[in-house]
């Protein structure tokens, strides 16, 4: 019986330590890399979080329309730093910018984010910073 407790015990435990675990999903799952969007952009909030940021935007659409507080995901935030965007003054809540980004599959609002040129003028262009990246369809 000892021993049944005992292999009963860390079978649970293995498969509690399981439970926070996530995979790290190819963008293709979620995302249309057969088009992109390009389109001006104020930044509306910034989440500095791992594995990649996630960046909300008010989009202002090819017909004049706005679209409020769109979630936009980036690269991680190590790869950042390595463009130059390692702190909260080089990108800006309010800031307005210009970006390029692979619309989500199912239709809803954001996507995820291959170029953006900052209010100074300087791009990042998230494609080129991953030598494994497709390379980028033409945009609308």
């Amino acid at each position: 019986m000892t021993r049944g407790m005992a292999l009963a015990t860390a079978g649970i435990a293995v498969s509690m330590l399981a439970v926070p675990v996530q995979a790290h999903h190819a963008i293709q799952a979620n995302i249309n890399l057969n088009t992109s969007i390009n389109t001006k952009a104020v930044i509306t909030r910034i989440d500095w979080i791992n594995p990649h940021i996630w960046i909300r935007f008010d989009l202002l659409n090819a017909d004049g329309t706005k679209e409020k507080n769109v979630m936009i995901e980036s690269l991680g935030i190590a790869a950042l730093r390595q463009v130059g965007i390692d702190s909260k003054a080089a990108l800006q809540v309010g800031g307005t910018v210009d970006i390029t980004y692979y619309p989500n599959r199912d239709g809803a609002p954001g996507g995820f984010m291959t170029r953006m040129i900052l209010p100074d003028g300087k791009t990042v262009d998230v494609l080129n910073l991953d030598p494994t990246a497709v390379a980028a369809p033409k945009t609308q």
